[in-house]
């Protein structure tokens, strides 16, 4: 996998050596182990999957996923979760959308993205 030099920086900051490119046949993703996930939520940490198209940066990444699966501690339902498998794994699937904007998106802003949609799913205090 190719990524731009900022996303690598970006990665390594972040999350060190917890990330690792994955590929299977003609689909690529990254993996970053043990994502801590917001107060709210079980488990504290999942594995979290991105998947990278292949047109990556100008293709959008679109969704998330997580392995073990994410649930709130309140019991509540979240919305669009759906189970997909990848890199011979069974993924929770997080259905969410948005305009990309393929001179200004990266892995960066995505995370970011990731972190206000499990937020947002959290009753508001």
């Amino acid at each position: 996998m190719n990524l731009p030099e900022e996303d690598i920086e970006f990665l390594r900051a972040e999350y060190s050596r917890r990330w690792k490119p994955v590929s299977e046949g003609d689909k690529e993703g990254l993996i970053i182990k043990n994502y801590r996930l917001p107060r709210g939520y079980t488990p504290e940490k999942s594995d979290l999957l991105l998947l990278i198209p292949s047109d990556y940066p100008t293709g959008m990444i679109d969704m998330f996923y997580f392995d073990p699966e994410v649930l709130r501690e309140d019991g509540s339902s979240i919305a669009a979760l759906a189970p997909e498998s990848h890199f011979e794994r069974t993924w929770q699937r997080w259905s969410r959308h948005y305009p990309w904007r393929p001179s200004v998106d990266s892995i960066a802003t995505h995370m970011t993205y990731v972190k206000n949609q499990l937020i947002s799913e959290l009753p508001k205090v």
